[in-house]
């Protein structure tokens, strides 16, 4: 059996950033045939779950064309027309096949294209014909549309956020289309939409958890997946909605009856999911109140994970007026200040403008100090995170400047804090501090839950605020739960 594996990969943030151009993709994740394997086998990616998978079932995977970026503004058209050409021709060239398997986001926008994901699978789904399985993984955070629905076989969503999973449903996706392909299971999978933008909240507690468990009990029932999907709010396109996809065997009155039934149990508990989280003076009075340490305090706003920049100093700015004692952040995204403290060198005292150089008004003015540089990196580490583990990091050059008595860690690339890694390449113990700041919505729990004496999110001003009213949405559809009263399913 011979099943072709791929990926496009891209959270769109509509609402901030500059268009992102094909360059961006070949500079953080462009791979083709062998190079996925190389990349990918023993990592804990969507890949690595398949590449593991066609190995246990003795499955030849054919490796085409995988492109990743991290979140960032709208994809260029020809961006994104090179990468799905690239793709198809991978799979053209694959020779005879028995499946697909694709991961995709959900949340891919290109200018001109809302939907990408449904793009992509529909432009399969033309090449190969209508009989062939095509498998595709998503991210809990992704629009679930009809194209997407019409044009694969089945669709399998992570169930976790922090997304731990994503090894897993690569694994399954494998795993489903050798089922399909063998006759033993005819998948069969339905879709249910609620009029709901949710802000990011974590699966590892809470309203979302109770809402994974009525999933699983759907699946002892005998469906292969039922997965709650929360959808991406930190964009602005028409088809943002919080879903249900369950995907049944031959049965597709079973797979809607657990769709409607979870989607019903979201609708009446929805004032649970309603977030509102304090400002970073706050936060941090609550974190020396906490008996214990580390207190790790996230600032959500500016989380690079959703498309805002992290170089945001609400939160920095509230930590070094507090005149904390033990305290590190890690880190501002600040290329200009990390190749400043790289040319001063270790031991040296410089007069640093921290953040302030990307939109000031809303993420805050520049902290203008003096910085000891107590060490410097290439920013290159392996993620020790559930999430992604085994992965190589590349943030680039960083510093880690002493300013007030504070450990600041500055990168020069923007991307979210998920593990300790960027602060162990500098020498910093998080477990030796009081307070622990850093920028990340909640994929950080996946590393930072199991040594956190106590974990709180702050949510200042910023581009990924979970206040979703501050947004200046313009397409999306309209009436929404939180956004209008009075909203009806």
């Amino acid at each position: 059996m011979r099943i072709a594996i791929g990926q496009i990969m891209h959270e769109t943030n509509t609402m901030f950033g500059p268009p992102t151009p094909v360059e961006e993709f070949q500079r953080q994740g462009w791979d083709i045939g062998q190079e996925i394997l190389d990349e990918d086998t023993g990592v804990r990616t969507y890949l690595g779950g398949m590449i593991d998978a066609g190995e246990r079932h003795r499955v030849e995977i054919i490796p085409t064309f995988s492109a990743n970026a991290h979140p960032s503004g709208t994809i260029e058209r020809e961006a994104f027309d090179t990468m799905l050409s690239t793709l198809l021709d991978g799979i053209r060239n694959a020779g005879e096949l028995d499946a697909v398997c694709v991961a995709l986001h959900g949340a891919g926008s290109a200018e001109g294209i809302d939907d990408i994901e449904g793009t992509t699978l529909r432009a399969i789904r033309d090449l190969v014909g209508p009989d062939l399985p095509i498998i595709a993984t998503l991210d809990l955070h992704c629009h679930s549309t009809d194209l997407m629905l019409e044009s694969a076989t089945a669709l399998l969503t992570v169930h976790e956020y922090p997304h731990v999973d994503s090894y897993e449903r690569g694994y399954e996706a494998v795993e489903l289309a050798v089922r399909t392909v063998t006759g033993t299971v005819k998948p069969v999978t339905h879709l249910t939409r609620l009029p709901m933008a949710i802000a990011p909240i974590t699966s590892f507690h809470g309203p979302a958890r109770k809402v994974n468990e009525r999933c699983w009990e759907w699946e002892e029932k005998g469906l292969v997946d039922v997965t709650f999907v929360h959808g991406y709010p930190h964009t602005d396109v028409p088809i943002i909605s919080a879903s249900v996809i369950a995907v049944a065997d031959s049965d597709p009155d079973l797979a809607r009856q657990a769709t409607e039934d979870v989607a019903n149990m979201i609708w009446e508990m929805r004032e649970e999911f309603r977030t509102e989280l304090p400002q970073p003076a706050e936060a941090i009075a609550d974190a020396l109140e906490h008996d214990g340490q580390p207190v790790v305090i996230a600032e959500v706003s500016d989380n690079p994970g959703g498309g805002s920049p992290g170089s945001g100093t609400h939160l920095l700015r509230a930590m070094i007026d507090a005149g904390l004692e033990s305290a590190t952040f890690g880190f501002v995204y600040d290329p200009e200040t990390a190749e400043q403290a790289h040319d001063a060198g270790v031991g040296a005292t410089i007069e640093v403008h921290i953040g302030g150089k990307i939109d000031p008004n809303n993420l805050g003015e520049a902290i203008k100090a003096k910085a000891y540089v107590k060490a410097i990196t290439d920013g290159k580490h392996i993620t020790t995170s559930p999430m992604g583990q085994g992965s190589e990091r590349n943030l680039g050059k960083m510093a880690r400047l002493v300013i007030n008595g504070i450990d600041v860690i500055i990168g020069s690339e923007s991307h979210q804090t998920i593990d300790t890694g960027p602060f162990l390449l500098h020498g910093v113990d998080v477990t030796r501090y009081k307070v622990v700041g850093l920028k990340s919505q909640n994929h950080f729990r996946a590393g930072f839950e199991p040594i956190a004496s106590k974990i709180i999110r702050t949510d200042p001003p910023g581009w990924t605020t979970s206040n979703l009213k501050q947004l200046g949405y313009q397409r999306i559809a309209r009436p929404i739960w939180p956004l209008d009263d009075g909203v009806e399913r």
